[in-house]
């Protein structure tokens, strides 16, 4: 199962569109949380929102967490062990107020177990990547959060 969540502060129709266009093409179950945007899925399961329980345990049970480029997200997934791609918003299209979710994907990307993806085209080879590569079993399960990298790597991007 791949998860994608879109967070609680704003829509992101183009992940979930990029998303279920995806889904209507592969045999791979695929459960959302949309928020409140205004593209409805026609290819996978969703919610508008979910409580933390039922977020937390889509998380543990997806092969891949798909997501915008939020810190919390990030954190979820290396605490379960699941390789994320995150996607960022971006203000040209009105996703959001400024530009400081792509300046965090170069910075992202160099966390382990996380992946990065501005367009589809780089969603769909992240996806084809990881799920063809059985990469949750083979590169997560020596990862955790608590590890050194990945403090250092926050440390380092607040001290910039």
């Amino acid at each position: 199962m791949i998860f994608v969540a879109v967070g609680t502060q704003f829509p992101f129709n183009r992940l979930i569109e990029y998303m279920d266009s995806w889904a209507a093409e592969h045999q791979q179950e695929v459960i959302a949380q949309i928020s409140d945007g205004d593209y409805t899925p026609k290819n996978m399961k969703w919610d508008r929102f979910l409580d933390g329980e039922q977020y937390n345990q889509n998380i543990s049970e997806a092969s891949v967490f798909v997501s915008h480029a939020g810190m919390g997200n990030i954190i979820s997934a290396r605490e379960q062990q699941t390789p994320i791609i995150v996607m960022n918003r971006q203000f040209k299209l009105g996703e959001h107020r400024n530009d400081h979710q792509a300046d965090g994907l170069k910075w992202m990307g160099k966390l382990d177990g996380v992946f990065t993806a501005s367009t589809q085209e780089e969603l769909n080879e992240q996806l084809h990547n990881i799920i063809g590569s059985n990469f949750s079993e083979t590169v997560c399960s020596t990862t955790t959060v608590g590890n050194e990298n990945l403090t250092n790597y926050i440390a380092d991007f607040i001290n910039e």
